[in-house]
């Protein structure tokens, strides 16, 4: 087995099976409201149930 073909099969067991899921979530009009953030998640979730399992969750603050 080369090199080349050892590295391939390494990475592989190494690679997660599917990739990251990273949802997305406006809310907030200031940083430090974090019970609006927590509000917003769980609109966003009981919307969007098929986001439950999103590896990071990233939240976008509102421009007003």
């Amino acid at each position: 087995m080369t090199l080349k073909n050892r590295l391939s099969k390494l990475e592989a067991s190494i690679s997660p099976s599917r990739p990251y899921k990273v949802v997305t979530i406006q809310c907030c009009r200031d940083d430090e409201d974090d019970g609006d953030r927590n509000a917003a998640r769980d609109r966003h979730f009981a919307a969007h149930p098929e986001d439950r399992d999103a590896n990071l969750v990233v939240f976008i603050r509102k421009l007003f």
